[in-house]
């Protein structure tokens, strides 16, 4: 196979149509049939399936788009940072976020990037930790901000931070602000909102509480920090959040709409890159001015209850 047959293969599943991709790539139909079936023998197997309602990938198809793109974008990346090689530093880069550490991080790293790297076009994309790392491995993100709980295939983590995880509890409650940290078990006895079991801080939960012999049945799974928040303020309930969803409540706790007590929980933040797409010279940039940000963040002491991967307690 060659890198046109890709091209075009990827044109036509992302059109689903193959008279659309024929005017998006400026290419006569009968030539991109010709192409797909020189692709479709190439490969052994059948990889379009043409109805009524348009052309869409077989599962053969659907595993070489993913390989496809990422193909495609590696060679994109490649003959531009050979091209820019000796020249300053621009291009496109890609970079998710969990919803969370978007607050956090974003809009520092978007400001940065505009005046420290002027000619670098960035894209930011949010979502929740186990799809953003498929976009790496698809090669659809250069990198991502995610959790570290366990290790993923293909998948390459470099420690970023540490935080502390908080028990959130109605100012009604009766709970007040307590000098040393809780045990998970103490809380499983409370009415608990808590995220749902396909996100990273529910997975980092049901671990400690295994590891406790105790199990907690939520009230309710909602998969947004802020409606977490607003339910607790609201008296409704408790919830369990990282410190990084609470900076401007830690920050005023005299003020705070909820009481907040540490628990005996933290976890590290990481970068995740791909072991087999390497960050060419535009996303490389982007890495390193992240880590100057958050190495600058900690040097200032600008969270709370964040800190160095080296000054976690030990478990």
């Amino acid at each position: 196979m060659n890198l046109r047959q890709l091209k075009y293969f990827v044109k036509i599943v992302e059109q689903r149509s193959m008279s659309r991709a024929s005017i998006e790539l400026h290419v006569a139909q009968s030539s991109l049939s010709l192409q797909i079936s020189s692709l479709e023998t190439r490969v052994g197997q059948k990889l379009l399936v043409r109805s009524s309602t348009g052309v869409s990938p077989t599962v053969a198809g659907q595993t070489l788009y993913k390989h496809a793109v990422a193909i495609l974008r590696q060679v994109e990346r490649a003959a531009h940072d050979v091209e820019r090689s000796a020249a300053e530093v621009s291009g496109s880069a890609s970079l998710g976020f969990p919803v969370v550490l978007q607050d956090l991080l974003a809009i520092d790293l978007l400001v940065a990037a505009r005046t420290r790297l002027p000619q670098v076009r960035l894209h930011l994309a949010e979502g929740m930790s186990y799809l953003l790392k498929e976009m790496v491995l698809q090669g659809r993100l250069d990198m991502t901000v995610t959790y570290q709980f366990e290790p993923s295939p293909g998948i390459v983590e470099h420690p970023l931070f540490n935080e502390m995880i908080y028990l959130v509890s109605p100012i009604n409650s009766g709970f007040k602000p307590r000098e040393s940290g809780m045990s998970i078990a103490e809380v499983a006895q409370y009415p608990l909102f808590l995220s749902s079991s396909q996100t990273g801080m529910r997975r980092i939960v049901q671990a400690e509480l295994a590891a406790h012999g105790v199990a907690v049945q939520a009230l309710a799974e909602v998969d947004s920090h802020r409606t977490l928040l607003d339910a607790v303020e609201t008296g409704n309930a408790h919830t369990i959040l990282p410190a990084s969803a609470l900076q401007k409540h830690l920050k005023s706790q005299a003020n705070s709409s909820v009481v907040i007590n540490s628990l005996n929980m933290t976890r590290n933040a990481v970068l995740c890159t791909s072991e087999h797409l390497p960050l060419g010279a535009t996303a490389t940039a982007v890495n390193e001015l992240l880590k100057n940000l958050i190495q600058q963040a900690l040097d200032d002491g600008r969270w709370i209850g964040i800190r160095p991967v080296s000054d976690a307690p030990s478990t």
